[in-house]
């Protein structure tokens, strides 16, 4: 996508005490106009400056939780589906509506906010993809006095430590080292997820704030989608940072003390060490940007000025009283804007289906070269790891080579050469030995020099000393070829797999298992059977009962090939004949100027020369017309080709899950069917018979609504048994 501005909207809180002498909003222009009255603290010369002029990506005055989330977060959603990361923050002064805006107030369905609608959105996204297995994790994590929490944790915030620490991998990816992710697989549960670390957070009053979040917060989705039609050893990981901050605050104003003032104090530090991150990236002149300097920017890194697109919401409370705190907001969101972002899709691909892919491939390849060989009529080559006697009978010949019986040993495999080498090795370490072994005499007093007594033996430097006519050493200390290094010889794969005897049976076996796990047609899953993973099952199947749907997906695929190239050379003809109609028309044109130039001829009479170049250029516009024609006539193939393979994707997704009910449904009924049994029996209170009538009328009425219902009455319900089971201790 390239590089991209972080995208900044300002919300005004609504408010009954509106200062309209002091604040603009001009919505058609993107614009607040702000006016400060000069202060009297300036002196006798006063050079505060009075009016403002903020231009921002988008102004919302009185806007709703519906509209902000369409413009503001709206389309970060849909692109972190597409896989970029996205971030979301909410910035702004104590009271001014951050929480309000991130998480939503307490009326009902409609006052939710950019979190749960976020949720939604990405469980309909995931539900129009049915051709991608979309996994979908979640984190929550709290930012408290630079102490990291995490909210999913089965561990109560009081009892952790916060130690939490960040790290960046190897690709510079940023993580939180022993933060708890948690798969969500429907919206409802993820809701729950949210609603239940939601109740975690600190929370305490001031005298702007009833309900104020005295950390910050951090809620991260995380959409991992593999391809259930083409290579699914792709998968595509992005993740949404959704960012309530802390609210700064003035101490004079909030009249806070004790444990509230050393929060705001922590609150305020890590927004200013926010601001210098901020400043220090829309400087291009600065080299190093001080992320590290707190949790909150390290935490933060991706989202500013990494690989993300970014939204910042600004709230400011345009009230009289808050024209200070207004106008440090807006100059920060003005300087949020100058930070440039470089978001990239995120594909990786999974190591371990990568080493099942290059398995298959290398089956396929000596398959096929068992093929050529045959075809060569090599027949006898070797690939696989030598038996003792084809050992025994490559020994011998390396030993006649190097008797000299054999003046030349041909190499036929990469797997001979290996045998061979291992035989040189052998007989090298073998010679070795033998010398090693050898008995040693000692050498007795000489009567002469150059003579030797009988029975004793001859100096070995004379004995092996070469005589006239020789080379080298003789044969009876061999030649010493040395051995090379360790790291030279190329690593050996297990060839014993299908070499060894008994390997048929092994594979036989595994088959027999195989079909005895219920791949067969029709088969459901016997009592007590555990459903199969549905990524290895969908593999599994398009082998088997899939097959006809990918062969007729692979061949629309390789007739969309053919047919994309047949379209480009339309194309070339088409330009070219093109290129060639402009040449004509250049060489008329010329010929013309040049017979309107010769004076006394009848501009009328068209000589020969000029009447093939007409002629020419009339054969080169038919030309280039019926090029023109052939070039639509394949794109429209090419347009039918991609539409049917969406519907053989469609086919084949759909088929799958039809399989899959078929043959695992009935385990999944039967187990809803025992815990609706289990439950049958027991009573429910006033509460929980509400809650279920309840559930009925939104099913009917609003079926939006009830996934967002149900969690957060479960989220309700599991707070309440939490402080009463606290109580009781």
């Amino acid at each position: 996508m390239g590089r991209n501005n972080v995208r900044v909207i300002v919300r005004g809180r609504a408010t009954a005490s509106y200062a309209s002498d002091h604040f603009t909003f001009n919505e058609a222009s993107d614009s607040i106009d702000l006016k400060v009255s000069k202060g009297d603290g300036g002196g006798s010369v006063n050079n505060q400056q009075e009016n403002w002029h903020f231009k921002l990506d988008k102004v919302m005055p009185n806007a709703t939780q519906e509209q902000v989330f369409e413009v503001c977060a709206a389309d970060v959603v849909r692109s972190v589906m597409d896989g970029y990361n996205g971030a979301i923050l909410a910035y702004g002064q104590t009271g001014a509506g951050k929480t309000h805006t991130m998480t939503g107030g307490h009326v009902g369905f409609a006052d939710r906010g950019i979190v749960p609608r976020a949720i939604s959105q990405i469980y309909m996204e995931a539900q129009a993809r049915p051709e991608n297995n979309i996994t979908i994790k979640l984190s929550y994590v709290e930012i408290y006095n630079e102490l990291m929490f995490d909210l999913l944790t089965d561990v109560g915030v009081s009892e952790q430590s916060g130690d939490l620490h960040i790290v960046e991998d190897a690709r510079g990816a940023v993580q939180v080292k022993g933060l708890s992710t948690v798969i969500a697989s429907s919206e409802e549960e993820a809701l729950h997820v949210f609603f239940q670390g939601d109740t975690n957070r600190h929370v305490a009053e001031h005298a702007l704030n009833k309900g104020s979040t005295r950390s910050h917060c951090v809620f991260t989705i995380y959409v991992e989608s593999r391809s259930r039609v083409e290579s699914n050893e792709k998968v595509i990981c992005s993740k949404l940072h959704l960012v309530d901050l802390a609210g700064s605050e003035r101490v004079k104003k909030t009249g806070t003390d004790g444990t509230t003032l050393k929060e705001a104090s922590y609150i305020n530090k890590s927004l200013s060490f926010l601001e210098q991150v901020v400043v220090a990236l829309g400087d291009r002149n600065r080299d190093h940007i001080p992320y590290r300097q707190s949790k909150l920017t390290h935490m933060l890194k991706d989202s500013l000025g990494g690989n993300c697109k970014t939204t910042m919401i600004a709230n400011i409370w345009p009230e009289a009283k808050m024209l200070e705190e207004t106008t440090s907001t807006l100059r920060f969101a003005t300087r949020m804007m100058r930070v440039t972002n470089d978001a990239t899709v995120n594909v990786h691909l999974d190591p371990q289906l990568l080493i099942r892919k290059y398995e298959r491939q290398i089956k396929e390849l000596k398959q096929e070269l068992a093929m050529h060989n045959t075809l060569a009529n090599r027949s006898q080559v070797q690939y696989e790891e030598y038996t003792p006697d084809e050992q025994k009978e490559l020994e011998s010949k390396v030993k006649m080579y190097l008797e000299g019986d054999l003046q030349e040993m041909e190499v036929v495999s990469v797997r001979m050469a290996y045998e061979a080498f291992s035989c040189f090795r052998k007989l090298y370490n073998e010679l070795q030995t033998e010398l090693s072994q050898r008995p040693t005499r000692s050498m007795a007093p000489t009567a002469g020099a150059g003579e030797a007594t009988q029975g004793e033996p001859v100096d070995r430097s004379e004995a092996t000393a070469p005589r006239e006519g020789e080379v080298g050493e003789s044969e009876e200390r061999g030649i010493s070829v040395g051995i090379a290094p360790s790291g030279s010889r190329p690593a050996q794969e297990d060839w014993t797999q299908q070499g060894e005897p008994g390997a048929g049976t092994a594979a036989a076996g595994g088959g027999g298992a195989e079909r005895a796990s219920g791949f067969g047609a029709g088969t459901a899953a016997g009592v007590g059977e555990k459903p199969m993973d549905r990524q290895s099952a969908f593999a599994d199947w398009k082998v088997r009962e899939g097959q006809a749907f990918e062969e007729a997906f692979e061949k629309n695929r390789v007739e969309l090939k053919e047919k994309k190239a047949e379209m480009k050379d339309a194309m070339v003809a088409a330009n070219n004949a093109k290129r060639k109609i402009d040449e004509a028309k250049e060489r008329l044109m010329r010929k013309q100027a040049d017979k309107g130039l010769e004076g006394g001829r009848d501009e009328e009479i068209i000589d020969e020369e000029e009447y093939a170049l007409i002629k020419n250029l009339k054969e080169t516009k038919q030309q280039y017309r019926d090029a023109f024609e052939v070039h639509r006539a394949i794109k429209i193939d090419v347009v039918q080709i991609e539409h049917l393979m969406q519907a053989c994707k469609r086919k084949l997704v759909q088929a799958f899950e039809d399989w899959y009910d078929q043959k695992y449904g009935q385990v999944a009924r039967e187990k809803a069917e025992a815990e609706a049994n289990a439950a049958a029996g027991e009573r429910y209170d006033p509460q929980e018979m509400f809650d279920m009538l309840e559930a009925d009328r939104l099913e009917t009425h609003h079926p939006d609504a009830l996934a967002f219902h149900k969690a957060l009455e479960k989220a309700t319900r599991e707070s309440r048994q939490k402080k009463a089971t606290v109580r009781a201790r």
